[in-house]
């Protein structure tokens, strides 16, 4: 019976053993990885720096005073994201699909054949407002244009 008991407890002993290195290693990785994400969150969030203008078409000062503003502004952002910043919007649609109809109160109206025209350094944007990615030294420019 004794060396029944000592089989139990080499056991018994052999299977406390594997909880606590099994205990031991997943404190290691919890430490770890803790570790990552403390390190994740204290790097910088890179940003790029663009100049928006935004006009009426009259050369109304709407930015605080001035027509065009420097903006710093998250990388991989659009200029919805941009303008937003700068400006209180109204639009139709989302994400890539999103069209500014109003920025700071001044609407575009359809029936003089307004809209908000996007103008990416000095260029007629090919894509909508939710779909430009803002690259840094971007001079991103709205018009109230008509068409």
């Amino acid at each position: 019976m004794t060396m029944k008991n000592n089989q139990n407890n080499k056991l018994i002993a052999a299977v406390l053993i594997a909880f606590v290195v099994v205990g031991a290693y997943s404190a290691i990785v919890n430490v770890r990885r803790s570790g990552e994400v403390a390190s994740a969150v204290t790097e910088k969030v890179k940003t790029v720096k663009a100049t928006v203008s935004i006009n009426y078409g009259d050369d109304q000062k709407i930015l605080g005073g001035t027509t065009s503003k420097n903006v710093e502004i998250e990388e991989g952002k659009t200029v919805l994201d941009l303008t937003s910043k700068v400006a209180t919007i109204e639009k139709t649609g989302e994400g890539k699909n999103a069209f500014i109809t109003s920025i700071n109160g001044a609407k575009a109206d359809s029936s003089k054949n307004e809209y908000w025209e996007l103008l990416v350094n000095g260029k007629s944007s090919q894509v909508g407002a939710g779909s430009y990615v803002v690259k840094d030294g971007d001079k991103i420019e709205w018009l109230l244009s008509k068409f």
